[in-house]
């Protein structure tokens, strides 16, 4: 009879009857070695002996950083397609404080240093988006599950997350039938422990002071967690519950070089003629504070009412609050206008400026603001099911899960103005010098309210899933077993997103028509807006002393951002009774106006059925199967008519809700295969195709269409024009018909495991993946109804699937402890990984996102966005005795950010230019030291970012060259870390 029963955390590998091995989890060889001996001292042992011994073998457990290589080993030689894993044995143990930094660490595995995707401006201490393979469409799981962030799109924010929750991290690079779709880079599940997984009572706490020597700031982290299981009457029973709290602060200095032009401002020999030079806009300086804090919290049920049947019951939630703010200056001057002071010393490359004053025709205006960005995120997740032996040979699983998302997020900007007499810039020294006149930006009479900018995120998700899976097993040579599985979700997403609302106080631009001629007015309007609103920044120990500080400014106090919306409407009124014209009181963006608002609907229906096989004699195994979804998306929005004089027949500004429903069903087929040629040597092989649909934030049913008269055109009053004489133009960019994108993968290994029972393996990995269906923002014609019931064209740039792609590349992977080597040494271990991947694409530039050069100039074909060409890691070990030390290296080459971020775009000269920003190769030393008291307590300090890694960006101009845009030095972290366990 079989019986459910999990296989103990630390089995010794064993020889199944068909005289196979099945591999071992954690466990040294030379104690089993120790403990083996007594059970084979003599061939006529008792059976009931031998049993006895092989208890206590599999008793033995080896944890720490050796137990996490034998396991993630052990799951990459075990599975039955591609994977990569990071495993903590010990409670809270991740080798990393953050779910995103411990990612990184697997081979194809990269992540960004950046807080938001695409935004090159706002460095992140602890990485934001991940991507497998180059590629961003990775799926999220927690226990194979759907886990997600209400974002606007699919997947979770893995910086939400507490690590200390996890178990481990698996990545999958392939599919299988029985995997959920969604993967197409791969899919990321996110294990929690199980109380079945723990042998008796288990009881851990950590607590931490984390601090970054920067932010000069101590924060705690501390989790806690309780197991136990009992045999009763009933059955065995098993509980965990698992706690965690975690913040952390940290500070980020930047700097900036901003875009250069071709102008001819400039007449350097004084000979009368100006010359054709290469100048920068400007250059910027900044500070950003960065707050967090995650908890979280897990309990998981388990009943093994016999040996057929076994129930379980989880709920996890996970909460991010998440502050930053930056102090920072910036320029808001027309870049045509810039020149060179020839009275001051100046450098050039050629005709390329490299160092030297910059004024302008008059002062440079510059905005020096307070920005605030303050997100709020939960997930929680409840999930129950059952395990069910039919028989010897059938097998039966289902579960349920029900899993709710929030995210609350507010960005808030106030800016004041200045007007300043030059700026001097230094180019030729690594990190700019930049310089101002410091009397004259530390004197608060020079400065002016400037504007206020907000953006608002108010988003709910939550879905509903059911799954159930049969399983018979085949008593054959060739046929394993056989697997059908069916899953059904139903997914509600609804967001808000009222986007960036930029409302001018006072500008240079408004005098003379909408303020008098003259001086602007000042800091101190009224009673309540006035200098006391204000503070002076004195960037103290800016850049850790590693650049000249630019000189001091003030700005905005952080409560004028925080204040949204009173603090808004205290700035605007105040300005009120200075205009002449055309400004005064603003409204600020409601959320429940239906124009910010999207609603989405997704059901999905799957069914599959998988084969597996083993051929003993010729040591092959593996699976094929097919997997078909069908996706039925509904989206509900608002159609908002135009309203022309001229026009009449098209509309007359009214809106009616409107509805869009998509559907489309994939076949997905999969095969893996997995031959030993010898032992411990492993070819393997994986086909299969892979989608991953289009985010709830692009499908948005939501358009408002507009009218204009073409140029040329000019109509008299009551003039009625036709189609041809008007622009007929839509301003949504999202697109509720979107299909998913799709790729054909293929993956090729060789694996070795040359000392399995020291960690030792190396192996070489292949993959190839055509892609197709990209999703591209791009200009086309739309028929709307007017209100004379005819069709009208109108021009539309929205996203739609478009372009192909192809990209391969390898991994290669070296894991292995020094076991062989003379004492001391032979506590030292070391893990290497090496990813190189290589694209070609036939994507369309999006028409949003066209690359083009400040001076009108194209660019040529760029690579895929956040695709470096190179990347690994290298670790090294030392764990003997009490002793655990770690020091780890993650490296990255260059890669693609975005196209026209913002900083890095405009229309200046009648130019709608848009430059390539790229990250540069970045890499940081991250370490660990813990001491072992006892068996129940360990002390260490973890560390991060050890090396004082400077993140650099790049823009790409093709007259002024490829050059770097910004410099940005964070804090050197510290945890220092008390573990207990009982």
């Amino acid at each position: 009879m079989s019986t459910l029963q999990r296989r103990p955390a630390a089995a010794f590998r064993a020889v199944r009857s068909d005289g196979r091995k099945l591999q071992p989890t954690v466990l040294a060889l030379g104690i089993a070695m120790m403990l083996a001996a007594p059970a084979y001292a003599q061939d006529t042992a008792p059976a009931t002996q031998q049993e006895e011994a092989a208890t206590e073998l599999d008793a033995v457990v080896v944890t720490g950083i050796r137990g996490s290589v034998y396991r993630a080993q052990d799951i990459k030689r075990d599975a039955d397609t591609f994977v990569d894993s990071v495993t903590a044995l010990d409670i809270g143990a991740l080798p990393d404080r953050s779910v995103t930094e411990t990612l990184s660490r697997i081979p194809g595995v990269t992540i960004d240093r950046f807080l938001t995707v695409g935004d090159p401006e706002h460095f992140s201490a602890e990485g934001g988006g991940v991507q497998v393979r180059g590629l961003t469409q990775v799926r999220s799981e927690l226990n194979g599950r759907d886990s997600f962030s209400a974002s606007g799109g699919r997947a979770l924010s893995f910086q939400d997350v507490p690590a200390e929750l996890m178990a481990g991290v698996d990545v999958y690079k392939n599919q299988k039938a029985d995997m959920i779709e969604g993967g197409l880079g791969g899919s990321v599940d996110l294990r929690t422990f199980m109380p079945f997984d723990i042998e008796g009572s288990r009881f851990g706490m950590s607590f931490s002071a984390n601090r970054g020597d920067f932010a000069e700031q101590v924060k705690p982290a501390g989790s806690v967690l309780f197991s136990n299981r009992w045999d009763t009457d009933a059955g065995e029973f098993g509980i965990l519950v698992n706690l965690a709290h975690s913040e952390l602060a940290t500070r980020t200095d930047g700097m900036f070089v901003r875009p250069f032009f071709n102008t001819a401002n400039s007449d350097l020999d004084n000979d009368g003629t100006n010359e054709n030079l290469w100048l920068p806009r400007g250059a910027d300086w900044r500070t950003l504070e960065y707050e967090r804090e995650r908890q979280g919290a897990y309990v998981a049920l388990q009943w093994r009412p016999s040996d057929t049947l076994e129930l379980f019951a989880t709920a996890f939630q996970s909460r991010y609050d998440e502050l930053w703010y930056e102090d920072a200056i910036f320029v808001s001057n027309d870049p045509l206008q810039v020149r060179v002071d020839a009275s001051e010393p100046y450098e050039f490359d050629g005709n390329v400026f490299v160092s030297g004053r910059l004024r302008s025709n008059g002062d440079i205006p510059m905005g020096t603001d307070i920005r605030a960005s303050h997100r709020k995120s939960d997930t929680t997740d409840y999930s129950f099911g059952l395990k069910w032996l039919f028989s010897d040979r059938t097998e039966f699983s289902t579960d349920l899960q029900y899993i709710k998302a929030n995210t609350e997020a507010l960005d808030s900007t106030v800016s004041l103005g200045l007007n300043v007499p030059y700026i001097d810039i230094d180019l030729g020294h690594g990190v700019p010098r930049i310089g101002v006149d410091n009397q004259f930006t530390a004197n608060p009479a020079n400065y002016y309210w400037g504007f206020t900018m907000d953006h608002q995120d108010d988003n709910t998700a939550d879905e509903v899933a059911w799954r159930a899976d049969l399983k018979h097993s085949f008593d054959s040579n060739v046929f394993d077993s056989v697997k059908f599985g069916v899953r059904v979700t139903d997914r509600d997403a609804h967001s808000i997103d009222t986007g960036y609302d930029w409302q001018p106080v006072f500008q240079p631009w408004m005098q003379g028509w909408a303020l008098p001629g003259g001086a602007l007015p000042g800091l101190d309007l009224n009673g309540t807006v006035n200098s006391s609103l204000t503070n002076l920044i004195t960037f103290d120990n800016f850049y850790r002393g590693g650049a000249s500080t630019p000189g001091s400014f003030y700005s905005p106090v952080l409560a004028t951002a925080l204040g949204f919306p009173n603090s808004y409407l205290d700035i605007h009124g105040a300005a009120t009774p200075y205009y002449t014209c055309c400004y005064g009181q603003i409204t600020p963006r409601n959320l429940s106006d239906p124009q910010w608002g999207n609603v989405q609907n997704e059901k999905t229906y799957a069914a599959y059925a998988m084969l597996n096989f083993a051929m003993d004699e010729a040591r092959i195994d593996g699976n094929v199967g097919v997997r078909v979804v069908r996706t039925e998306n509904s989206a509900e929005g608002y159609l908002v008519y135009p309203n022309n004089a001229f026009a009449p027949y098209l509309g007359t500004g009214q809106s009616e809700p409107i509805s869009a429903e998509n559907s489309y069903t994939d076949v997905l087929p999969s095969a893996n295969v997995k031959w030993e040629p010898k032992e411990n040597w492993l070819v393997r092989f994986a086909a299969s195709k892979a989608i991953a649909r289009p985010a709830f934030s692009d499908m948005q049913a939501y358009q408002v269409l507009s009218v204009a008269v073409r140029d040329g055109v000019n109509p008299e009053p009551g003039d009625q024009l036709g189609p041809e004489d008007l622009e007929l133009t839509g301003s949504s960019t999202d697109n509720p018909y979107l299909k998913p994108m799709e790729a054909n993968q293929f993956d090729l290994s060789l694996e070795w495991y040359f000392a399995p029972d020291s960690g030792g393996m190396a192996w070489v990995n292949f993959f190839y993946k055509d892609i197709k269906d990209y999703f591209r923002q791009q200009t086309e014609l739309v028929a709307y109804p007017g209100i004379d019931g005819n069709d009208y064209d109108y021009r539309v740039s929205r996203l739609v699937n478009v372009g192909k792609a192809k990209i391969q590349g390898a991994e290669i992977g070296w894991n292995q402890f020094f076991d062989f080597l003379p004492a001391p040494f032979d506590g030292l271990g070391m893990s290497a990984n090496y990813t190189y991947i290589d694209s070609s694409t036939s994507i369309p530039a999006a028409s949003n996102a066209v690359p083009v050069d400040t001076d009108g100039s194209l660019f040529g074909d760029l690579p895929a966005d956040g695709l470096s060409k190179n990347s690994y890691n290298v670790a090294a070990f030392y764990e003997k005795g009490p002793w655990q030390i770690r020091l780890a290296y993650n490296w990255r080459s260059e890669y693609l950010l975005s196209i026209g971020p913002n900083g890095y775009n405009g229309g200046d000269g009648g130019i709608p230019w848009k430059l390539p920003v790229y990250s540069d190769s970045f890499g940081q030393l991250d370490g660990s030291i813990f001491y072992r008291f006892s068996d129940n307590v360990q002390f260490g300090l973890e560390m991060n970012n050890l090396n004082n890694a400077e993140q650099r960006t790049l823009m790409d101009q093709n007259g002024a060259g490829k050059r770097i845009t910004s410099w940005y030095v964070n804090d050197r972290r510290y945890a220092a870390t008390l573990r207990f366990t009982f």
